[in-house]
Formats: C-alpha cells, sequence, structure tokens
C-alpha cells in the first residue's frame, strides 16, 4: 500500500516538521527531544519527506537571517517619545520555546509556498530551470527529468506509479508484467510494462511521445488509446489526438541537448526558449505571435536561438535590455 499522505496530512505533516526545526534551532534542544525526531522520521517516509522540505526553505532563509524585521523598528513618534521622569526596570522577556515554535512554523509556511510552489511540496524528485537529471527508480527503471520538472514516486506491491506535478521526464521502464507502470500527468495516465517514452505536462494538456515499446494511454474520462513506438499523442481531458512523429528520431530531443521547432508559432518557440534560458524573453507584438518558427537550436546557446527569430520573421524587432531581459517586438 501506498504511504503517500493526502493532501491535509501533507500540511499537517509540513507543520510538525516545522516546529521539530523550529526547536532545534531554538538554541534548547535536549538529546530526548533529538531521538524523538530521529523516531518520527523513521516511523513512515512521508515524515522524513516532510523534514526534507522543511530543511530546504531553512537554508534558502539563510540570507534573510539578521536582516530586520519589518516593523520591529519604534515608529517615530515612539522613537522620539519624552522618557518616564522615573525608568521603570524591566526583566528582559524570553518567549516560551512553543511560541517560538509556531513563529518559526509560520514563517516557513509562508516561505514554503514562495520559494516551492504547490508541485515542489509533494516531489520526490525536482530540477531547476535549464537543469536536467537522470537517476534510477527502486524498480530499475531509469528517468531523465527535463528542465523545471517535479516528479513523486508512488510504489506498491502491485503498481509502479509515478505522478508528473510539472514539467516533462524521459522513462525507460523495467518489464514487470505483474507490476505495470503508470505515469500520471493531470488527469491523463499513461500505462506500460516496459517500453520508452517522454511525457510533458501542459497546462491544458499532457503531450506523450513513443520510442519503443506500446503503451496504453487514458484522459480523465477514461476514454483510453492505444500507442505504438513513433506515434505522439496530445491528451486533454475530452479528447486524445494521435500522431505520427517524423523521424522518430527527433522524439525527446532535449536528452541530446537540442531544442527544435517546427513550424511552432512565434508565441510557442519563445514560449520554450524560456523554459531553458536564464532570465525572461518577452514577445510584445502580438500580431507576430502566429508567425511559424523552424529550426534546431543548442540548449547551451540560446541566444543563438533568439537572434534566428529576426531571420524567420524579418519584421522583428530584438532589444536586449540586460543579460537577462530580451524584448522581441
Amino acid at each position: 500500500m501506498s504511504t503517500e499522505p493526502k493532501p491535509d496530512d501533507a500540511e499537517r505533516l509540513l507543520e510538525r516538521a516545522c516546529g521539530w526545526l523550529s526547536r532545534m534551532h531554538s538554541g534548547d534542544f535536549s538529546l530526548a527531544e533529538q531521538r524523538q525526531l530521529e523516531d518520527w522520521r523513521a516511523a513512515d517516509p512521508a515524515h522524513d519527506r516532510a523534514w526534507q522540505q522543511a530543511r530546504k526553505v531553512w537554508r534558502g532563509m539563510e540570507g534573510l537571517r539578521g536582516r530586520a524585521i519589518p516593523g520591529s523598528e519604534p515608529l517615530l513618534h515612539e522613537r522620539y517619545r519624552k522618557p518616564q521622569s522615573r525608568p521603570i526596570r524591566e526583566t528582559p522577556y524570553r518567549p516560551p520555546r512553543w511560541a517560538l515554535a509556531i513563529a518559526c512554523s509560520a514563517v516557513l509556511a509562508v516561505t514554503l509556498a514562495v520559494l516551492f510552489p504547490p508541485p515542489a511540496w509533494r516531489a520526490d524528485y525536482l530540477t531547476g530551470k535549464g537543469e536536467q537529471r537522470s537517476l534510477f527508480l527502486a524498480d530499475g527503471s531509469r528517468v531523465t527529468l527535463n528542465t523545471a520538472t517535479a516528479l513523486a514516486v508512488h510504489f506498491d506491491d502491485s503498481v509502479r506509479r509515478v505522478e508528473l506535478l510539472a514539467g516533462e521526464a524521459f522513462f525507460e521502464v523495467a518489464k514487470n508484467a505483474q507490476r505495470p507502470f503508470v505515469v500520471n500527468a493531470g488527469g491523463s495516465e499513461v500505462w506500460a510494462i516496459g517500453t520508452a517514452f517522454d511525457v510533458q505536462r501542459q497546462s491544458a494538456q499532457t503531450r506523450v511521445e513513443l520510442l519503443e515499446g506500446i503503451v496504453e494511454i487514458r484522459n480523465a474520462q477514461q476514454h483510453r488509446e492505444r500507442l505504438t513506438a513513433g506515434q505522439s499523442a496530445s491528451i486533454d481531458a475530452d479528447n486524445i489526438a494521435l500522431q505520427t512523429v517524423n523521424p522518430p528520431e527527433s522524439m525527446a530531443l532535449w536528452r541530446e541537448g537540442y531544442l527544435q521547432f517546427d513550424g511552432v508559432p512565434l508565441r510557442e518557440a519563445v514560449a520554450q526558449i524560456n523554459q531553458y534560458r536564464p532570465g525572461r524573453v518577452l514577445l510584445l507584438n502580438p500580431a507576430l505571435a502566429d508567425k511559424r518558427i523552424s529550426g534546431l537550436f543548442r540548449l547551451d546557446a540560446l541566444d543563438q536561438a533568439i537572434a534566428s527569430l529576426k531571420a524567420a520573421v524579418p519584421e522583428l524587432e530584438i532589444t536586449n535590455i540586460t543579460p537577462y531581459l530580451v524584448v522581441v517586438r
């Protein structure tokens, strides 16, 4: 059985992990509490995932520590208030540990939403913008994550299920007829036994490209289609559209370090460049957004891809504001 917590449970576990972490950094963390924390983490894999997520946020806040907290400085009328004639000696107040834990948990929860968007909360594996990563799962299957991808793994005794929370991944599935391999992306599913295929989760649909073998794909309405090697499918809530890719070798070229445009609209080409390139390319001329772009470009030289847009659309103007901000109009 899968031990993946429900959304409410995941939130509760994250709050619990934040509480442990804040107590650890309070300066008063006993050996007995350390053992309790270790026992809690070992009790369930979901506990340890929540702990790792809380630690990521804590590390991300390193640059904020030591800075003045907004609102901590006295107000102007308080700063120049006339002192009392007979000063009162006050005992420094030290908040109890539970108050510190609650405050730190609140700060961590807010920061988590900023630094790690919701897909990252549930992910077992992540890549950043422009990053790619290959890994082996417990069953021997190999997964290659593309840029800005989040993947969660939910294996049990009967099904090898993974969830593509965001981005794109290429799967080389270890054969096991008794335990099908299922990729869930939104409301879409890809069922396989031992194949090689690419899945890209987009805002309105999921795209699947099959390099070898056979897979079954299902949409949210449980409409099913069988995909064979060399075919691709675009899946949305109501429809599954199949097509043949020629040549099949052009599938998932990002694994080889290339970005290919095959007659795609300019707006889509810009969006794909933005998935990999640091900074932002802004398309400010909607009249040119549907112009078609073709070409093959290296992912480590996307400035050349931007410059080549003008060759395809001569009326295009490209302005480099900074190395990280390019305006196309």
